[in-house]
């Protein structure tokens, strides 16, 4: 008695059924991040020095913005990054400072920015 195979379909994974009218989809907002790296190569700048970087996320929560900072700052060539502090800005006023208004601006319509502080951060005394 010989065994045969058979071959059935492979069940395709059930994609997410879209919110009814009583349920709301994830409320996409906009985080601010002030975090502290170390410039590796990919970045242009000198290797192992200190930069500020603020990044602003779009995510449904802190928790996943943060958790996205973290992977777009490390494909992007920073390491031994420490996350300052944070917030939810969204529906906040436009800033005055033109370059914290674009990368907030950007964000919106891309999904992330990173605006990085060309000065280094000295060290700890």
């Amino acid at each position: 008695m010989s065994a045969e195979k058979t071959k059935t379909p492979a069940k395709k994974p059930q994609a997410k059924a879209a919110p009814t009218k009583g349920e709301k989809a994830p409320q996409k907002r906009l985080f601010m991040m002030l975090f502290e790296a170390t410039a590796g190569a990919k970045t242009g700048l000198r290797m192992g020095a200190r930069h500020a970087i603020m990044v602003f996320m779009v995510a449904s929560e802190k928790k996943f913005a943060i958790g996205k900072a973290f992977k777009g700052l490390e494909v992007t060539g920073w390491s031994g990054m420490q996350l300052k502090k944070g917030a939810d800005i969204t529906g906040q006023k436009r800033f005055e400072d033109k370059a914290l208004d674009a990368s907030a601006r950007k964000a919106m319509q891309k999904g992330a920015a990173f605006l990085v502080y060309k000065d280094e951060v000295k060290g700890q005394a």
